[in-house]
């Protein structure tokens, strides 16, 4: 039986090894005690703590093997024992080799004395930080997921798992947590939940993966979320204003997958094809001359090759009848006075865009 282990800062700092499903199958169930061998044949007696999810006692392990964060172990089991091997084998630290007294006195003697001269300058080049404390968490790149949630009108909070993000909609915030299937401890994403740290938690995992992630999301209460499917969100962003609040719709739902985007693509087809509506009932109106009256069905043979129902067409003229546009007006239902061209209306309409424009300008400076 095989596994491999990925560290965590928390295990570096801890030195201890979650309980993931990796290392579950190598241990009985409220198993005490689990024996570890490392490649020198150093054995650890590790306990196992059931209630915090982790073994301890490995930190003399990690320090001697110089393991860093994201470097993984490869876990063996040979009969009662688990065998440690690094992924990254690196030589062992070496350890102080004790004197004996005796050796000392006689090398002190051997030493000629040598006068002392007056003192010297000496100009000592400090050590970088990485060689003083190798077992230092380097900062971790950001996930890619978090680009995509930036766009999206994130801004990111911590700099390792579990990943917080936080949305500032206004009047309104909420932050979630993320953690990638198989990265750290997922109970963690329960105890922010539960003590109210963040509103949603959730955990990020490939389409390939969806099922497993699915399951042990559902499991533990908190959403699934596929960088896939933020990355289609952010494209879409480019043909829809999308947002923050879009993602929180879904994440109540507790999934944020390619699947669950479907229902809000045709959301956003149909509002599209309502823009597109507009516009060919816009050009319809730029056959009609100025101060001319027309019919609701003179505009309906325009657009019937678009297939528009009567009373989406009325709505439009309606609308146009109002401000901004004040493009038309209704002389009885069904009828309309063309007040100003369509290529008029809309240069005025641009005009009136430009000094609004003007004006947030001004209060913005």
């Amino acid at each position: 039986m095989t596994g491999r282990y990925v560290l965590t800062s928390n295990c570096l700092q801890t030195g201890s090894m979650h309980l993931t499903r990796s290392v579950r199958q190598f241990l009985k169930q409220n198993q005490p005690k689990v024996r570890f061998r490392d490649e020198d044949g150093e054995v650890y007696e590790a306990p196992v703590d059931w209630a915090a999810n982790q073994i301890t006692g490995l930190g003399g392990y990690y320090a001697k093997r110089r393991l860093g964060v994201n470097e993984a172990i490869h876990l063996r089991l040979e009969g009662e024992e688990i065998l440690l091997e690094a992924a990254s084998l690196k030589p062992p630290r070496p350890r102080a080799v004790s004197e004996e007294p005796g050796s000392r006195r006689e090398a002190e003697r051997s030493v000629p004395k040598v006068e002392a001269g007056p003192p010297k300058r000496i100009r000592v080049t400090p050590y970088p930080k990485e060689v003083l404390y190798p077992h230092t968490p380097a900062p971790l790149e950001p996930p890619g997921f978090a680009h995509e949630l930036e766009r999206l009108g994130f801004s990111r909070e911590t700099g390792g798992p579990p990943w917080r993000f936080r949305a500032a909609l206004g009047r309104r915030t909420y932050s979630i947590a993320l953690l990638r299937l198989g990265e750290g401890n997922v109970m963690e994403l329960q105890e922010l939940r539960s003590s109210g740290a963040v509103r949603y938690a959730g955990i990020v995992a490939p389409e390939s993966l969806r099922e497993e992630a699915l399951r042990e999301a559902r499991s533990l209460g908190v959403s699934y979320v596929s960088p896939e499917a933020l990355q289609k969100l952010s494209r879409l962003r480019s043909v829809f204003p999308l947002g923050a609040l879009d993602v929180e719709r879904m994440l109540q739902a507790g999934r944020l997958d390619v699947e669950a985007l479907e229902g809000l693509e045709n959301e956003i087809s149909g509002l599209l094809g309502e823009r597109a509506a507009f516009s060919a009932v816009l050009l319809c109106l730029a056959e009609v001359p100025s101060q001319k009256v027309f019919l609701l069905a003179d505009v309906m043979e325009g657009v019937g090759e678009m297939g528009l129902e009567a009373d989406s067409v009325r709505q439009i003229l309606e609308v146009l009848c109002g401000p901004p546009f004040l493009m038309l007006k209704r002389l009885s239902p069904g009828e309309y006075l063309m007040r100003s061209s369509v290529e008029a209306a809309l240069e005025e309409l641009a005009q009136y865009a430009q000094f609004v424009g003007m004006r947030l300008g001004a209060t913005v400076g």
